[in-house]
């Protein structure tokens, strides 16, 4: 579980009509429910979803980075807008900037959150009790818009970006314009490689069946779960373990994209975890099965028998109870 600290919180507004920025002349007075908003409003970026990354010393967005977030929130949202400008769909943002302690250490975060209309019941009025409000806020467990929180003992940084639509193509402004960096691609994405690239390999070798891709999922399930890593040499050798080329080419398919170990110690994970927690089996004929990674495993709870024609039993054993849900 993560530990937020909120020390300071400043809010600026972006508004399309005018592509005009509003700025606060104060810091928000942190009430306990506001407090609340923003900490869950930050641990959706310590997510699978960010990117991940380090600034390097000479960076100039770092450069506008002060000790003063006033000061620094004001510069940084000029910069912002100067790249986002150019967008052909624009609503009224809310830039949050925040000085909060993670676990200790210092951290700032830019947040930027699109405020919508919603209806809501206001005042006595029988005739007209419902009218449409502006500038609503997300609630607390929507992920923002986007978002960059940088940890300042290390300059480590995670990095939730959208593209931005200009003259028919899409571009990653944040990161390639705002940020001048080449963010690590999300924990999301790098398993969705690294499960793409072992089916890959399985079909080059005729390995390719229902058995490998459940011997997949528990192998990237059990190192997310246990070792809070995912290393492709070590899946390499589990997935591969009786074909050395098949094991090199794995590897070899990864080195760009994915050329360390992909950590997940520093992010919340259990969504990924969860999704490959169980099998879930789709039978031709019909049924379907979800089974839990440790009965999956056990012989003495379920057995695969493949028969002389092909086709497939499964025998599942010693069921004390059976419930109709």
């Amino acid at each position: 579980m993560m530990d937020f600290y909120i020390k300071q919180i400043i809010i600026h507004q972006f508004t399309p009509n005018d592509t005009e920025l509003i700025f606060a002349d104060a810091p928000v007075v942190i009430t306990p429910r506001i407090d609340d908003y923003f900490r869950k409003k930050l641990s959706k970026v310590f997510s699978e979803d960010a990117k991940r990354g380090s600034f390097s010393d000479d960076n100039v967005f770092m450069s506008h980075l002060t000790e003063n977030l006033m000061t620094s929130s004001v510069a940084i949202a000029q910069l912002w807008k100067e790249e986002f400008v150019i967008s052909e769909d624009q609503k009224t943002n809310d830039l949050i900037f925040i000085q909060f302690d993670r676990d200790g250490i210092e951290h700032f975060a830019f947040l930027r959150v699109a405020l919508k209309e919603s209806f809501a019941h206001i005042g006595d009025s029988s005739d007209t009790p419902i009218k449409v409000t502006q500038n609503n806020l997300p609630s607390a467990a929507q992920t923002p818009d986007e978002a960059l929180v940088i940890n300042r003992q290390n300059n480590h940084y995670y990095l939730i970006e959208k593209r931005i639509k200009h003259n028919g193509s899409f571009a990653n402004y944040f990161s390639e314009n705002l940020l001048q960096v080449e963010p690590e691609q999300s924990v999301k994405k790098s398993i969705k490689m690294v499960e793409k690239t072992a089916q890959k390999i399985a079909e080059n070798f005729n390995q390719d069946d229902f058995a490998f891709q459940s011997k997949m999922k528990s192998a990237i399930f059990k190192n997310l779960d246990e070792e809070q890593e995912l290393s492709p040499e070590k899946l390499a050798d589990q997935l591969f373990d009786d074909n050395l080329t098949a094991r090199l080419s794995f590897v070899d398919e990864l080195k760009e994209s994915i050329p360390n170990s992909i950590k997940v110690s520093d992010i919340d994970s259990s969504r990924q975890i969860k999704k490959l927690e169980s099998q879930k089996l789709s039978l031709s004929n019909g049924i379907e099965l979800i089974v839990p990674n440790n009965v999956y495993q056990d012989a003495e709870s379920v057995e695969f028998i493949q028969n002389d024609d092909g086709t497939y039993s499964i025998l599942i054993k010693n069921i004390q109870d059976i419930q109709n849900k």
